[in-house]
């Protein structure tokens, strides 16, 4: 396993979840049950205090320490250190000690049960990281604030709309390249195209839990192909679902899942690829609105407009025409139908309570800021569309967008002092926290730059608290 360099807050956060972990032993083999976390210690001392565990069925109340490395007890001196006597779990993210050497000793030579956490994770950590990194919790903190709020606000609007024109920039050339790739495969450059904005589509539908499947599946999928076929919409799903590896040993439970089977046997032999396995998707910790079953829903009534009604052109023609492009953008992403069995179910042989309604405001609102502008974008500098390239750059920067939900945005707005009010500032924000905030960039950063020169620190300090 690649040991990740995450610092003990993360370490923390993992632990005080428990849905990151199950049926937790120590490295002697003992049963352990967490009957209460205790309280966070910011100060000297343990991480948690008044924590109660069952070891073996015995029940322990004390002190809970939380390292990255079992051997960081020693090197922290906590070994010799009184104010870590009462330690009754000693939680490692990692066992770095010798193999001749299991135990974590207190400084009154009491041997002290460790847990390495790593040996017991419900999923990778790599998973688990990108969820903390994307959720950041209620004492995160940018080494900037509050001091940043001294710094003039058309100082901070203007670096974080550069920042979003960046990210802009980033993404159209994302197309370019994909584009430039399939242009070896296929002839026709509107045909390469979309298969394009049907892949960037996918991947938006996948969330971070599902992103890397989503990709997958739509690479998958040659939508050239399947446009000459004049699939019918029970076909598309069977596609969609049958490549996605959901079919494969799929339980008959209705009228809807029998004929989806039988369809994808028709057309099973004219994939000329694999499938993925069912097993790929993630379902944990998702509500059943988000399930991975209703993205691809909706990612099929996609692929249905795509191949059967023109949808590349209609949303080029309606971008070129419109005043309100956010407007007229999530009118057309509604439109897109599901099957009428996707508006009643969430999973297959599962009812939902509420009508499934494909996806909702807040998602329509990212593809538009991470798929259709950077799309257009790429279409205007290909074209040299110079009319339609200072459209996108407008609209981009100034079209009035709802207040965020993503949480990035949320916590970067607040500790910034600037609201996301269009679709540049809220990109910049991100583009912030993941390439200058997380990463401790503070001298890179224009806002952290005029922070510190103006408290006459030379070295911030670049820690985030999360």
């Amino acid at each position: 396993m690649k040991k990740l360099n995450l610092n003990e807050n993360f370490i923390c956060r993992i632990w005080e979840d428990e849905n990151n972990y199950s049926d937790l032993k120590t490295n002697d083999g003992r049963n352990v049950e967490i009957l209460n976390y205790g309280k966070r210690n910011d100060d000297a001392g343990p991480d948690y205090s008044d924590a109660r565990i069952r070891l073996d069925g015995n029940v322990l109340s004390g002190s809970i320490e939380i390292h990255r490395s079992s051997a960081d007890w020693n090197l922290h001196g906590h070994n010799t250190d009184g104010k870590y006597n009462d330690v009754i779990l000693h939680v490692v993210l990692y066992d770095d000690l010798f193999s001749e050497k299991k135990s974590t000793v207190s400084g009154s030579a009491r041997e002290i049960p460790t847990v390495v956490l790593s040996e017991f994770l419900s999923r990778s950590i790599h998973c688990i990281w990108k969820d903390i990194i994307n959720k950041p919790s209620d004492s995160f903190k940018l080494p900037c604030y509050p001091k940043n709020s001294e710094i003039h606000y058309e100082e901070k609007t203007g670096f974080l709309k550069e920042l979003g024109h960046l990210r802009l920039k980033i993404k159209s050339e994302k197309f370019k390249e994909r584009l430039k790739e399939l242009s070896q495969y296929i002839d026709a450059e509107a045909a390469a195209s979309g298969q394009v904005l049907f892949e960037y589509f996918c991947e938006a539908l996948g969330y971070s839990k599902n992103k890397s499947q989503f990709i997958s599946l739509s690479r998958k999928i040659d939508t050239a192909k399947f446009s000459s076929l004049n699939l019918n919409r029970m076909q598309t799903d069977s596609l969609v679902f049958g490549m996605s590896g959901f079919l494969t040993d799929l339980i008959i439970e209705d009228e809807y899942s029998e004929e989806l089977f039988s369809s994808w046997i028709g057309i099973r032999s004219k994939t000329g690829k694999e499938e993925m396995i069912r097993s790929e998707w993630n379902f944990f910790r998702l509500r059943p609105p988000n399930f991975p079953t209703l993205r691809l829903a909706y990612a099929s009534g996609l692929l249905f407009e795509i191949l059967n009604n023109k949808f590349q052109e209609r949303l080029c023609l309606e971008f070129a025409e419109s005043v309100d492009i956010l407007k007229s953008m999530h009118e057309l992403l509604s439109s897109v139908e599901i099957s009428p069995y996707w508006k009643e179910h969430y999973n297959f042989g599962k009812k939902s309570k509420n009508e499934n309604k494909g996806i909702g405001a807040d998602r329509i609102k990212d593809i538009i800021s991470n798929v259709i502008f950077p799309f257009m974008y790429d279409k205007a500098l290909q074209s040299e569309n110079s009319n339609l390239k200072n459209k996108v750059e407008y609209f981009y920067g100034n079209n009035k967008q709802k207040a965020p939900v993503n949480e990035i945005s949320k916590v970067m707005q607040e500790q910034i002092g600037v609201k996301a009010i269009n679709p540049a500032t809220e990109q910049g924000l991100i583009h912030l926290h993941k390439f200058y905030c997380i990463k401790g960039k503070c001298s890179d950063c224009r806002i952290g730059r005029s922070v510190f020169e103006e408290s006459g620190v030379h070295e911030p300090l670049k820690i985030i608290i999360y």
